[in-house]
């Protein structure tokens, strides 16, 4: 309403350099839970502990993998902790089977990117958020992924995913679809050049 030169880039992905998923041919007797993301934002993670907790005791064939750069403060059996590495991020969130972003309904998570959602769907894995900021608009529940917004949704987002192989598969692929049509390099491109065209106009 103010400036009539206004471009919206959004938060981009390189789905041709960097997130290209494979398909995994070793044979795996985990299903992988993951999450990813600095050690200032594994506050995120505590009001899924129990949860997580609860479900690894109960189920022996899931594994939740933390990669940060530093360890959670929690810890329980089924829990991996893997330092990030630049060499190794891709290789390592390809072990998700199901890739997390819980968040608090604040502010500062509302200004988030959805940058940990993005990654796991340009990968392939399907993604359970919370439905904070812009998660609410690049997931589409049910669909490429699910938003929960309370105990007892994600209990039943876990237990949908990790029940149905297939599902997963699917959610991965729409997930996938979804980011190189909106949010990678290649479909903003254009975009962003108009951008920096504008800007120099406007100098």
């Amino acid at each position: 309403s103010y400036n009539p030169h206004v471009v919206l880039n959004p938060t981009t992905i390189d789905t041709e350099n960097l997130h290209r998923p494979y398909e995994r041919t070793e044979i795996r007797n985990k299903l992988t839970i993951g999450w990813t993301g600095t050690h200032s934002t594994l506050k995120y993670l505590h009001p899924l502990v129990s949860i997580l907790k609860k479900m690894t005791k109960e189920n022996p064939a899931i594994q939740v993998n933390v990669i940060s750069n530093k360890p959670p403060a929690f810890n329980f059996p089924s829990l991996h902790f893997i330092p990030w590495s630049k060499k190794t991020e891709i290789s390592d969130l390809l072990k998700f089977d199901i890739g997390i972003m819980p968040l608090t309904d604040d502010v500062w998570a509302q200004g988030k990117c959805g940058f940990k959602a993005l990654q796991y769907m340009a990968l392939g894995i399907p993604v359970i958020a919370s439905p904070v900021g812009v998660n609410s608009k690049i997931i589409d529940t049910g669909v490429d992924g699910f938003l929960c917004d309370s105990e007892q949704e994600w209990l039943m987002a876990f237990e949908t995913l990790i029940r149905d192989r297939t599902l997963r598969m699917e959610m991965g692929k729409r997930g996938r679809k979804k980011v190189q049509e909106h949010y990678s390099v290649t479909s903003n491109s254009a975009n962003f050049l108009k951008f920096s065209y504008t800007f120099d106009t406007c100098r």
